[in-house]
């Protein structure tokens, strides 16, 4: 029998291979968690409905986008002024809806700011292989891409899930981790899975996939109202840096 001295132990064992721990795919909704547009996406909205659907915007009941896919924003719009969800026409006001959206962002009394905390927050994360980030957000995407490189955060996500993939946010989340999944290899279990949003239906959505949610109260809804709905956590922001990377990775 083979004597294996301590010397010849340890290097089999440094050859032993250590599985390191999977990566946390972190999901990032858009309006109201990244940023504050100023009105601008819902204006736009407005502006495209005059412009192609020829109805006024007095004549419509306010909207309603929090936590909203602009797939069920156009279908409710659509409805009252009367118009079917043909393809064409649907096109054509997506059209300009996102021409107008790029007009209202870059014009001189435009108001928006990132939030709290989102530019430190994604800068450390960026340098962390723990975390692989990406977007789960109710606009399409090409009003996703137009509403980040305003705020030049385009460079920080790796891919997403989009209004336009489909009109119930709960079918979102498959979507964003498939994505993400061809890109970087890693295979995702739920419970490495963190939605970051700001309402109800952001809780609702990581539920959906076995996920969990860190709500925070940068939006419509404040963080003791969404405290209500359960999620993982509950922030008023995102601005302590440190502590919000280890409550993710940790």
């Amino acid at each position: 029998m083979a004597v294996v001295s301590p010397t010849t132990a340890n290097v089999c064992q440094d050859l032993i291979p250590v599985k390191s721990p999977m990566p946390r795919l972190l999901l990032f909704d858009i309006d109201g968690t990244l940023m504050d547009t100023g009105g601008a996406g819902g204006a736009s909205l407005l502006d495209a409905v005059e412009d192609v659907l020829g109805v006024s915007r007095s004549q419509l009941a306010p909207l309603d986008l929090a936590g909203a896919t602009d797939a069920g924003v156009v279908r409710s719009l659509f409805s009252q002024t009367g118009h079917d969800l043909q393809d064409t026409l649907v096109n054509q006001y997506l059209a300009r809806y996102l021409t107008r959206l790029r007009e209202r962002l870059h014009h001189d009394s435009f108001t928006g700011r990132l939030l709290p905390g989102v530019e430190s927050l994604l800068l450390q994360l960026r340098t962390l292989a723990q975390a692989d980030l990406g977007l789960l957000t109710g606009n399409v995407r090409e009003g996703a891409n137009i509403k980040l490189q305003r705020f030049q955060l385009d460079s920080f996500f790796l891919e997403g899930a989009f209004g336009d993939d489909a009109e119930d946010r709960n079918l979102l989340g498959p979507f964003a981790t498939r994505r993400i999944q061809a890109i970087t290899g890693h295979e995702y279990a739920p419970e490495d899975i963190i939605v970051i949003g700001d309402t109800p239906k952001d809780i609702a959505c990581a539920r959906a996939i076995g996920a969990r949610c860190l709500a925070v109260g940068t939006g419509t809804f404040q963080a003791a109202a969404l405290a209500g709905h359960s999620p993982w956590q509950c922030l008023e922001d995102l601005s302590e840096t440190d502590r919000i990377c280890d409550l993710l990775l940790n």
